[in-house]
């Protein structure tokens, strides 16, 4: 069976046909999630939410529209893992990994002022749209390259560039004059 007459199946409320569906898609989008989110339990859990929504949303995907089912449904677990995001507001770096670098180099005083721009800037970041954050994040806090944060949200380098970018502008905008002076 193809999977255009499967989708189609699928949207007729052919339990037999879901099950075909979710098992050839689990392995690609639970691997998906997992380099995502770099943890197995939440990758299972965002995978399963993933296919709870494609449930609930199968009779909405249109065979003949533009995108593939395939993306349709990496969509959704993308989607699924930037609601994550938003609801968890996630700090990548705990301010005592900041201090273990940082009290070595200079006195007490600066920092905790360093340490007042790190939550300053942390938290302006979760201020911000999550796709430009976790961009942001990625880029600079987990020090990965644009080409692999575009294949964790299934999108161009330049998209990713243009994600940080413009994150980094509303950034500047929301801490000018906090600590940058000049």
């Amino acid at each position: 069976m193809d999977e255009l007459s499967l989708i189609v199946s699928v949207q007729k409320g052919e339990k037999e046909a879901f099950q075909s569906l979710i098992t050839f898609y689990y392995p690609y989008v639970s691997k998906f999630l997992l380099k995502m989110c770099s943890d197995v339990t939440l990758s299972e859990d965002l995978t399963q939410d993933t296919f709870l929504k494609l449930v609930r949303g199968i009779d909405k995907f249109d065979i003949y529209g533009k995108a593939s089912f395939s993306t349709w449904v990496m969509t959704i677990a993308k989607n699924c893992y930037i609601d994550h995001l938003r609801r968890n507001k996630q700090e990548v770096l705990s301010l005592e990994e900041q201090d273990r670098g940082v009290s070595s180099q200079f006195n007490v005083q600066d920092t905790a002022l360093n340490n007042l721009q790190i939550n300053e800037i942390l938290k302006a970041l979760e201020s911000l749209p999550p796709d430009q954050a976790a961009a942001i994040k990625l880029k600079y806090l987990e020090q990965q390259t644009l080409q692999e944060i575009a294949q964790r949200f299934s999108c161009e380098p330049k998209t990713v560039k243009s994600r940080i970018h413009n994150g980094m502008v509303r950034l500047r905008k929301m801490l000018k004059g906090d600590f940058y002076h000049g």
